[in-house]
């Protein structure tokens, strides 16, 4: 229950006669039925909320600790969270606060509420507020007599703000007059009268960004609550034409808590989307920019993000940092900062080479595009932080890396720049000397390769962005010899078009000129921590000197061991600070080898900033809020900045929702776009709403494309999933890496299945990826225990080891002629699986396979499965 708004200080006008201080009412909660606590102005409606007390669902929020509590203690819960979110305080705010608890009891007797003060006082504790007066009044006592009590303990400066009423009654939210004022709460009444409204503001200042799409922010502990929030929201907005989607989004963002398990961001451009997304939540079903906590994921607490830089990568992204110059104050800021580092060291300014003002140079050479790049990945970060994502530790590759140091407040931002120049020019003059390439192959695969007594000495293996993303560099010749032979085995490989063997012992760099370039920089103490590409893990920065830095340029690059370190150290969330994804493939493949369950833990995984060719504020956003269903804390209040926005009036959280822990059944999903959720027992599946329980062959192939089409739709936030064509391969389609990503993330998380990283490219149309998916769940469906059924899932098994030996073969290590002995321990690593597989499936033929190889492994599995 952590606050992203900070409470009102205290209030130390000391000079006011206590018994002339005003308290007043800025929240109030009451039961349905309950008479009316505060007499309403005539011509207007009730004062406060009516909620319908429901405390199963209570217990089921709060968790164990409050099970097996008694109906009084949930509705006091109940009442209390009600009427502070009625006065716009999220609870959790509240831990450093004197707060006090004022309860008249409903009913006389022990139970878990007895003694004399210890109604309020365990209610309070549930709230984990740890100051403040305790008072309970005994049955006879009216609720009148609770709020006379709180006032006069606000008046004697004894608490800061007070919750004081009768679980029958109401509960009221006090505070001293001044403090409300201060703060500018809307005032309900005085707690003897009424008083007039008078809605907050946003904070002073800038937003950090200026968008056209407004985000809706719901929580909950289930599906079935943010369901019911959502539907409460709808009926709020469609009640009242005039509602702005402003107002509705700033309410949500600074007047409830974020912390519950489940969590939904929906960014709105006006009303129509706003109603049509927010029906979208209610029903389960598909909007375009609608963002969800993976199913089966749960938010327990807020995550922290690693801020990962790359240092490569194409120049084709002008266009969304132009976008973020004129809407985000934040980031022009930043890059005029940057500007003014770079001036006095290169000849051309960062602002005007962006504009593609005349007379300035194309951004196309490595001493124009590297420190572009550089002053776009800080400035970006800095955008970050305004938006409450600071990062909790900072990595980057190759040039990426002066950047972390940066950010990590290791180099001054003059000092920077001038590693960066002097760096990007090192490599400029080096241009046309030689090539760097990329393989999906793993170092093991690889170094064999480059070894071959051809290559020796003119191919180089250069580092690692990921288990399957391996760096070559070296000569031009020598390097398209290995992309090609590569390629006829079938594995991706392609040149990066550098001109230049960068990270390998092939790069000719002038060190004098270096070294004498950079002598004067003097390296900090982090703030925050630092890991290395060059060592592959935490690194002391006072080391980053010049000598560091000219290593850098000609070392390999251990980014994926530096990955898997932040792993090990817990850091599970990664945000890819950049104008376009370059390191988000090998990051994503390194969790996935690490067996990080990013279906369970909704922390887990890895976030670009900005894509190629998009709207960058619509992106940042974007980015934002898969940050956000993914735990980690977002400012969204401070996007409301300087915007004519007002505080309304918002449902309470819905606590009588039957089934709290469970997702919203009998509704259509966004995995189906409008069938139901059900499995053969009515329960859902584990696919998101894709059961293919009692359908014919025909109808469960059509139910699995329309699945993907709407997977497909979301990803490139597509209004009609029909318009996706099955046959149109997703780079026509316009997927790039980091969509790549994003659509397999949707479908694991949608289905449960465990589907590669290479998704779109093992599986180039949305065709080719509903047929290994129909392939996949076939063998997973309970279908009974029919021949039909078994087969059904036998088949399934025999696609998925002809989807194995096809995925061997183009590794290398399923050969037909000789075999690579460097690759022998690979092969017996493979074969070692196989074979405990076959003594499972063959029990009592005990140590038959132990002489096997490896492609007659596969021919025993094939035969077993199909005889079985």
């Amino acid at each position: 229950m952590t606050s992203r708004l900070s409470g009102p200080e205290p209030d130390h006008d000391t000079d006011a006669h206590t018994a002339d201080t005003p308290i007043v009412i800025v929240g109030l909660a009451a039961p349905e039925g309950a008479p009316e606590a505060v007499r309403r102005a005539e011509g207007s409606g009730p004062v406060g909320v009516r909620v319908r007390c429901a405390p199963d669902g209570v217990a089921a929020f709060f968790g164990d600790f409050v099970r097996r509590a008694s109906r009084e203690r949930l509705t006091a819960l109940y009442l209390v969270w009600a009427a502070l979110e009625d006065a716009g305080i999220v609870p959790g705010s509240l831990r450093d606060t004197d707060v006090g608890v004022f309860l008249a009891r409903a009913e006389s007797g022990d139970g878990d509420a007895g003694g004399s003060d210890a109604l309020a006082a365990i209610v309070g504790g549930d709230l984990r507020w740890g100051r403040g007066p305790r008072v309970t009044l005994g049955p006879e006592r009216p609720a009148r007599a609770a709020v006379e009590s709180a006032a006069e303990y606000l008046r004697r400066r004894k608490c800061d703000l007070a919750v004081a009423g009768s679980v029958t009654g109401a509960v009221a939210v006090l505070r001293r007059g001044s403090t409300a004022a201060r703060a500018g709460e809307r005032v309900l009444a005085r707690a003897e009268a009424f008083g007039s409204d008078a809605p907050p503001v946003p904070d002073g200042g800038p937003a950090p960004l200026t968008a056209r799409l407004v985000p809706l922010v719901l929580s909950g502990r289930s599906d079935a609550d943010v369901a019911a929030l959502a539907r409460d929201l709808l009926a709020r907005v469609e009640a009242d034409p005039g509602l702005s989607p402003a107002d509705l989004g700033w309410s949500l963002a600074t007047t409830r808590t974020t912390d519950p398990g489940r969590r939904a961001v929906l960014l709105a451009a006006d009303r129509k989307e706003a109603v049509r997304g927010l029906r979208a939540v209610a029903e389960g079903g598909f909007a375009p920019l609608l963002f969800r906590t993976a199913p089966g994921a749960s938010v327990e607490s807020s995550a922290r993000a690693v801020h990962v830089f790359p240092g490569l990568g194409s120049s084709r992204w002008p266009g969304m940092t132009l976008d973020l110059l004129d809407a985000s104050e934040v980031f022009r800021s930043r890059m005029e900062d940057c500007a003014r580092a770079l001036e006095p060291l290169v000849p051309w300014s960062l602002l005007d080479v962006l504009r593609g003002a005349p007379g300035t140079p194309a951004l196309e050479g490595l001493d124009v595009v590297l420190p572009v790049l550089f002053a776009v990945s800080v400035s970006l970060s800095a955008l970050w932080g305004a938006c409450g994502v600071e990062p909790a530790v900072t990595v980057g590759a190759s040039l990426g890396e002066i950047a972390a140091a940066h950010v990590a407040g290791a180099l001054t931002l003059d000092e920077a720049a001038r590693v960066v120049v002097l760096w990007s020019r090192m490599q400029a003059e080096a241009a046309g000397e030689g090539e760097l390439a990329a393989a999906a192959l793993s170092p093991g695969e690889l170094r064999p390769l480059l070894d071959a007594e051809r290559l020796r000495g003119r191919v180089h293996f250069a580092g690692t962005n990921g288990p399957r993303s391996a760096l070559l560099g070296g000569e031009r010749a020598a390097v398209a010899e290995v992309v090609q032979m590569l390629a006829a085995k079938g594995i991706r490989a392609k040149e990066l078009n550098l001109g230049l063997a960068a990270h390998t012992p092939g790069l000719t760099v002038d060190t004098t000129a270096f070294l004498t370039g950079t002598a004067a920089i003097t390296p900090a103490p982090a703030a925050v921590p630092f890991y290395s590409s060059l060592t592959g893990g935490e690194f002391d920065t006072t080391g980053l000197d010049s000598s560091y830095w000219l290593r850098n340029l000609t070392s390999e690059v251990r980014f994926e061991t530096a990955v898997r370190a932040l792993w090990a150290a817990g850091h599970h969330t990664f945000i890819e600070v950049s104008p376009h994804p370059v390191l988000l493939g090998g990051v994503a493949e390194t969790l996935e080898d690490l067996g990080a369950d990013t279906t369970a833990v909704a922390s887990s995984g890895v976030v670009g900033t900005l894509r190629r060719g998009q709207d960058g504020v619509t992106e940042w956003l974007t980015a934002m809020a898969q940050l956000y269903v993914r735990g980690v804390a977002v400012d969204w209040s401070a996007l409301f900045r300087g915007r004519d926005v007002r505080r309304i009036a918002l449902p309470t959280y819905p606590f009588d929702v039957e089934g709290t822990d469970k997702r919203p059944t009998g509704v259509p999903t966004a995995a189906t776009g409008g069938t139901p959720a059900q499995g053969a027992d009515g329960t859902g599946t584990g696919t998101a709403g894709l059961s293919l329980t009692g359908l014919t062959a025909g109808e469960r192939a059509h139910a699995v494309e329309d699945f993907v089409r709407t997977q497909v739709a979301m990803v490139l936030r597509h209004n009609d999933p029909d318009a996706v064509a099955l046959e149109r391969g997703f780079l026509q389609s316009g997927f790039d890496s980091l969509r790549a990503v994003e659509l397999r993330n949707r479908l694991n998380e949608a289905t449960g299945l465990p589907l590669p990283t290479t998704l779109v490219f093992d599986h180039p149309t949305p065709a080719s990826v509903a047929d290994l998916i129909g392939e996949l769940l076939a063998g997973r469906t309970e279908q009974g225990p029919g021949p039909d059924a078994v087969q059904g899932r036998q088949q399934a098994l025999l696609a998925r080891l002809d989807h194995l030996e096809a995925e061997l073969l183009a590794s290398g290590l399923l050969r037909d002629g000789d075999h690579d002995p460097g690759r022998a321990a690979e092969r017996e690593r493979v074969a070692a699986r196989l074979r405990e597989l076959l003594d499972r499936l063959t029990p009592d033929d005990e140590d038959e396979f132990e002489d096997a190889s490896l492609e007659e492994l596969l021919d025993i599995a094939d035969t077993e499965l199909n005889t079985s």
